[in-house]
């Protein structure tokens, strides 16, 4: 069994990103920021207040509203789902491969 890797400071959900970062500054309400993406108010509401994940749509129009690439988006959700589940989960059940995995 390994351990997962413990994180030192807090990764905030991209939602919480996009509100703080993009919408906030620009002093644009979630009902223009959703019109601007073309989905429903609903839907980014439940993003930026973390039920819901980036996926790779919504990041692809993230990159066009706020020039920040998807790949950024798409990062910050996989680092933010590794950093919960290694809060409730501290040990994985796993083996390497072969040897040669180790001496990286």
């Amino acid at each position: 069994m390994q351990l997962l890797p413990s994180t030192e400071h807090a990764i905030k959900h991209p939602g919480q990103v996009l509100n703080d970062r993009f919408l906030k500054r620009c002093g644009i309400s979630i009902t223009e920021a959703a019109a601007k993406l073309y989905m429903k108010r609903e839907q980014l509401s439940r993003f930026i207040n973390g039920h819901t994940g980036v996926s790779v749509e919504l990041a692809l129009k993230l990159e066009v509203a706020t020039g920040v690439s998807a790949e950024y988006w798409l990062t910050r959700q996989a680092q933010y789902d590794i950093q919960q589940s290694s809060q409730s989960i501290t040990k994985v059940k796993a083996e390497p491969f072969c040897q040669e995995v180790l001496a990286r």
